[in-house]
Formats: structure tokens, sequence, C-alpha cells
């Protein structure tokens, strides 16, 4: 059987292989720089940079009504622009890349960051090895090496929609909320119809910002994007729900789920 090897790593080509498949179906593979179409977007950092609370409505879905019968239609929801992504990558740094995941399942932090090291001084196209950096930080406690990371990310790719949710996310737990909010808005800003922006913009709406009437738009957004199968969701949008006194606004369903798969390139 023939084996190769990975850093202090050895797997089997067979396996190299299928997991290289896994990481491409995943999510497409980013492409260079200059084939990105998001316009340029500038993120508050922490709360010593002045910033005001973004406006989310606009990326609030709307209900769709056939004209003549008054119907409402199947909401055609938008597709997430970073795996439409193309681009040609080598299969040294997939390989390389997926050996850096399992190091970081495994725990093993110091061996996964010098993989991810060694694709970002060869190819600095790649916003997937800035994600994972980040995560590792994380993991470490490290939350503002974190948020330089995922900024990074951001900075290579703009389109990279996980690397938006995993920086506010950082900047919530630093208590930078406003800043926080800004990038969660400008997620949506990127991908409108992102299912894991609506929910995280309305706990952040909800809980740290007292705004329970933004949080309901955007639970029910991400409950509505998802097909309303997150059961533990539609009792908090119940209950949020009774605390605003508002309707809920959507109806329809999507014509498909959607949602976001971190671990890429």
């Amino acid at each position: 059987m023939r084996f190769v090897s990975m850093g202090n790593n050895r797997y089997t080509a067979k396996a190299v292989a299928a997991l290289a498949v896994v990481a491409g179906l995943v999510v497409g593979l980013t492409g260079c720089a200059s084939q990105q179409t998001a316009p340029q977007i500038e993120l508050a950092l922490d709360a010593s940079t002045p910033a005001q609370l973004l406006e989310t409505s606009q990326y609030i879905p709307k209900n769709v009504t056939d004209k003549e019968t008054g119907e409402i239609l199947p909401y055609p929801a938008a597709p997430n622009p970073y795996t439409a992504l193309k681009g040609r990558i080598s299969s040294r740094h997939v390989q390389t890349f997926v050996a850096a995941r399992q190091a970081f399942q495994i725990g093993d932090l110091p061996h996964a960051e010098k993989l991810l090291r060694s694709i970002t001084a060869d190819d600095t196209r790649l916003a997937g090895p800035w994600v994972m950096l980040g995560d590792i930080a994380l993991q470490q406690r490290k939350l503002d090496q974190a948020v330089e990371h995922y900024a990074k990310a951001i900075s290579v790719n703009e389109v990279n929609v996980n690397a938006y949710i995993k920086l506010a996310t950082v900047q919530r737990q630093l208590g930078n909320f406003i800043p926080a909010q800004n990038t969660y808005a400008k997620a949506l800003s990127v991908w409108p119809d992102f299912p894991e922006a609506h929910l995280n913009l309305a706990i952040l709406y909800d809980i740290y910002l007292n705004m329970p009437l933004k949080a309901q738009r955007h639970i029910e957004s991400y409950q509505f994007l998802t097909g309303g199968r997150d059961k533990k969701r539609a009792q908090w949008l119940a209950e949020l729900q009774q605390r605003t006194g508002a309707e809920l606004q959507l109806e329809a369903q999507v014509t498909q789920a959607v949602s976001i798969s971190s671990g890429s390139l």
C-alpha cells in the first residue's frame, strides 16, 4: 500500500485523495483576488474604531407573490457567492490543508499552524488557511490574534462568508458589539440570504443591544431561509414575538435550504 507523508503524519494515498475530494465538495475553492466581484469592505475591528450600527433591514427576505393570483410563491434564495468562486489550487496545497485540519481536530495546534503557515507563505490568494489560523488562536484564547487572522482572510477574499461570522463572533466575545454588528451586516451585504449571519445578528440584537424587534426580524429570516427546521429557534422566535407584539412577516418556504460550511481553502 502506498503512503503519502505530510509533515509528521502518514496517510494512505487513497485516504488523502478522498479527503481532498471532500474538501473540494464542501465549498468551492477560491480563485485569485482579481476574480472577486465584491466591493472593498472596511471593517471596524475594535471599539477604538468609530462606528455606528449599520442598517440591516434591507437584507430581510421578502415574500414573493404571484401578481395574478396573489399566491405566495417559493422564495428563490440567493446562492452562497463563496461556493461559486473558481480557480486553480495545487493538489499539494489541498493535501497540506487537509493535513492541517486533521492536526487541528486532534489538538495538535502547533503542527496545524506550521502547515497553514507554509501555505500562506507559498500562495497569498487563499483565505482558508487564515480562517483556520484564526480558529487556532481562538482555541488558544488569543482573541485579538484571532481577530487579525479572520480580518486577513477577508482581505484576501471578501466573499469568504465563513470569515465574517467567525470575526464577528470574536468581536462579540471581546465586548465590541457595534463592530460585531457591522461585520454581520457586511456579511449580509456579501450574501443577503446567509442564514447564519441572520441568526447571529439576531443574537446580538436581542441579548447584547436590546433591540428585540430587529432580533425578531432576523431570527424569522433565519427560520425562513432554513425551512423552519430549527425547533429551538422557533421557540425563541415565538418568545420574541410575544415580547414585541409584532406580526411575523415571512410565510413562504424557500426553494432551497442554504447554509455555510467551514474548513475551506
